[in-house]
Order: structure tokens, then sequence, then C-alpha cells
């Protein structure tokens, strides 16, 4: 790497990651919150800035540093510690920086290489979900997720061709299209729920409803056959990155070190998932034209053409659908794997859930989702300096609305930590930046209406069970991939 001091301004010609190593020492260490300069855009360089799992970054950004600025405080404990208590204990580890350090705070972590500054008033929410593509883009957050998602993944783009994959994603889950899909989604509950007796893991039994409501509404599983094997193909998948040490050494160590390692046994099994996907795609192909029956989002991806009138090709449909996975199938599970722990807890609410009234239906689905959201941020990676709740944030940094915090303020939540369905029917309407488990802006989750009816059939369908704790301790919230889940699975006992 070469190196020109001009002015006291630190350029270089050329950014080369192997010859830098970590990007992150072009900023003092935010452990030790040491202070931060306001940088200015001095070039860019197109040479990819590769993270080992994660593929290549179009562009790199090299700014240089003039006049100090302070990051946020924070914890000074090591990355290592911090990543821990991220993965363990989100949300402990979440609400014990906000009580100590308030709000906007630093932490630095092994899920991004860059420090993440975490906010959550309403204006600073505001601040971070009108952030521009050109200057945060919000898919370069998410890099890690490559490997799985794929490069025209809705969750990777920005810009233009965000809003482009948005659109299109977001047709079959609204209006007349997304009611239609509600019986089917009924029903499947009903099956599922009338085998509940005695000891139940919901996590685990959603998990299997949410992945068949996926396969058979999304991907159009047509036969047993045909859903087993997609079944089975994903279950593969994800199995060994639910599991929490399998997760951290991932985090930790970002790297394929051969097929044994935990990053090569989950390129072997995407791959494998791949070839099924594959398959699944040249068989609707090779039906005749006009086919497709419409009952499906694949039938309805299959049928779209982009604006120069070209069908998608098979790696953009794949693309798409791992979305759709991502986004709806432990996500959702666990959103309702919560609501079952919260029921069991709270028989009143049972009770009045009982009476079928489909205000409190949807008022016990807020709640859930406000008091136990299975996402804890939306980040943003800063690519130019930004104005955020009234205080600049350096270029160089994440910024992230932290969801599981802005749904918790006692300012904004009189008694936060209850679970009271009731307020979103006697209280005054909460501000629209508080109640955010979908993200917000141009980035909310496509798919939040269909989450959304799928929770309020399952509850609908769960309301004659009668439900108590397995334990008498709450249970608390560990991070299973992306999601916040219950730390035992949600056990309640049934009857």
């Amino acid at each position: 790497m070469e190196l020109a001091h001009i002015e006291g301004v630190l350029l270089t010609e050329r950014l080369d990651q192997d010859a830098l190593g970590d990007p992150s020492a072009l900023m003092p260490a935010v452990g030790d919150q040491e202070s931060q300069q306001r940088p200015e855009l001095v070039g860019a360089v197109s040479e990819h800035d590769r993270c080992p799992t994660a593929g290549a970054r179009p562009w790199v950004f090299v700014f240089a540093y003039a006049e100090p600025m302070v990051l946020p405080p924070g914890p000074r404990s090591p990355a290592i510690w911090q990543t821990l208590a991220w993965m363990s204990r989100p949300g402990a580890f979440l609400q014990g920086v906000h009580r100590r350090f308030g709000d906007p705070a630093t932490i630095r972590t092994y899920w991004t290489e860059e420090p993440m500054v975490l906010v959550s008033s309403p204006d600073a929410v505001r601040d971070v979900f009108a952030l521009p593509a050109e200057i945060a883009p919000a898919g370069q957050s998410w890099e890690f997720l490559r490997p799985f998602a794929g490069p025209d993944s809705i969750l990777l783009l920005d810009g233009d061709e965000h809003l482009r994959e948005r659109r299109l994603l977001q047709k079959p889950f609204h209006g007349e299209r997304m009611r239609a899909l509600g019986p089917l989604v009924a029903d499947l509950a009903q099956r599922e729920l009338d085998g509940w007796s005695g000891p139940v893991n919901t996590l685990e039994r959603m998990r299997q409803l949410t992945l068949e409501i996926i396969l058979r509404v999304v991907f159009g599983a047509r036969d047993a056959a045909e859903f087993t094997q997609l079944r089975d193909a994903v279950e593969e998948t994800l199995s060994g990155v639910r599991s929490l040490p399998r997760l951290l050494s991932m985090v930790v160590v970002m790297r394929d070190l051969g097929p044994r390692s935990p990053w090569g046994r989950f390129r072997i099994a995407v791959e494998r998932f791949d070839g099924v996907l594959y398959e699944l795609l040249a068989r609707r192909r090779a039906e005749p034209a006009g086919q497709h029956d419409g009952q499906s989002v694949l039938d309805l991806l299959l049928e779209s053409h982009d604006e120069n009138g070209r069908p998608p090709t098979d790696r953009h449909l794949r693309d798409q659908l791992v979305a759709l996975l991502m986004g709806g199938h432990d996500s959702s599970a666990a959103s309702l794997a919560w609501a079952f722990e919260r029921l069991a807890r709270h028989p009143a609410v049972q009770a009045r859930l009982r009476d079928g009234d489909p205000a409190y239906v949807t008022a016990v689905v807020q709640e859930v989702l406000r008091v136990r959201p299975t996402l804890t941020i939306a980040p943003r990676l800063l690519l130019a300096p930004a104005r955020i709740g009234g205080r600049t944030i350096p270029a160089g940094v994440q910024v992230a609305a932290c969801l599981w915090l802005a749904m918790r303020r006692q300012d904004l939540w009189p008694d936060a930590a209850a679970f009271r369905p009731e307020r979103w029917l006697d209280g005054p309407a909460p501000d629209p930046l508080s109640w955010i488990p979908y993200g917000g802006g141009v980035r909310r989750c496509a798919g939040a209406p269909f989450a959304e009816m799928e929770m309020r059939e399952v509850l609908r369908a769960a309301a004659p069970l009668r439900l108590r704790p397995a334990h008498r301790q709450a249970e608390r919230a560990r991070r299973s991939l992306l999601v916040v889940v219950p730390d035992r699975g949600g056990e309640v006992i049934v009857g």
C-alpha cells in the first residue's frame, strides 16, 4: 500500500485488504473511546474490500480525517466479550449498555468489522431510516449473509436495485392475494395444534409449521416428495448455524477452513440446497407457458419480467426465494414461540383471546412483537458523516436503529417490560417510530403484512388451548442465527 502525506492529509493510492489487514486500522479502537476524526472523501477504489466469506464490495471509499470527533460512549471490554454477550444474552446486553451509557452508545463485536453506534429515540431512528443509500448502504451491513442469500438478494441490494426487488416481492403479500392465503395458513396451523398435549417445545413446533407454510405458499411444493426434499435441504442448511457454539465460531473465524470446519460444512449444505432448488425451477420452467396456477409466490415470480421484458434468471429466482425463506421462517417461528411463552404466563390474556375479538388478536400480535422482538437492530454502514439524533456520527461506522431498545423505552411505553395487549386498545396510539419490529423506511420487511397475518391465524387456532408455563422463571432471550429466541424453546404445558 503506497501512502503519501499531503498537507497533513493521509491519502491512499491503493487500498488493498491483504496489505492493510483490518480496515478498522484506519481508525482508533472504539473500546478505548479514543478520538475519531471527521472524514472527507479523498478517493474511491474499485479494488474490493474482501471479507473472507462475504464476497466483494464493488467500491471502497477512502476518507481523510482532519478535525477530532469522538464516538458515543460504550463498553470498554474486548470485542470478544461483547460478542459473547451479544450472542448469548442479547436483550440483557443491550439493556445493560443503554442503562449505563444512555442513547446513543457504541458497541464493538465480531458481528461487524466496524464499531456500531446504537440509537433508540424516535428522532434518531427517523434519521437512520431516512439515510440515503449513497452514504448509508444497508445492504453492506449484511454482507456476511452473502454465502446463503446470494448476490441478487434484496437483503444485500441498495438503491434502485433494492427498490425494484422490493416492489416485485411485495406484490404477493398485499390485498386480495394475501387475504386468500389466510385459510391455507389457518388449516395448516389447526392441523399442527390438534396434536398438542402435555409438554411442548413451541419453538421447534413453530419452526416446522412456518417452514411448511413457506414451502407451500412461497416455493409452491405440490406433493409429499417435493415437500420432503425441500424441507430436508433447508433443515440441513440451517441446523448448523442455529447452534450457538457453532454460530459463535463462525462469527469469530469468518473463513472456510475446509469441509470439516463450520463454514466448510455450511458451504456444502448450501450447495446441496441450491441443487434441490434448481431442480425445482427446472421442473417449473419445463411446464407449458401459462400453466403456472398463480397459487404460490414462485408461480408469480416465474411470470414476471423486468423493465426490458426479460424473465428472471434461475440465479435471480433462487436469491428471491431464499430472501423470503430467511425473512419468513426462523423469524416468524421465533415470534410465535415468544407468543406462546407470554400467553402461558398470562391466563387473563388467554381468556380474552378465546372471545375471538379480531381487534384483540391483533393487539396480542402487536404486543408480542413489541415486548419480544426477534430482530434487534436495523444497521447502516456510513460511507460519509451523518447527523443522527442531533449528533454527527463519523464515516466508517455502523449506525443502527436498535429495535429491542426502541420498543422497551420507559419514556415511550408505560410499564414497558409488562406484556399488556390492552395498551393497544385503551391508550393513545404509539409513536410509529417506537414500534419497529420489521425495521423501517425503504428497508422495512416486504413480507411484514404476511408475517402478521400468519401470527393472527395461528393464535386464533390456538385460542381454545389451555397453556401453562413449563418453568416458573420467564425465559430469557438468546440468539439463534439472526433472530432472538426463548432460551428454553418457549416450553409450555398444554392441557
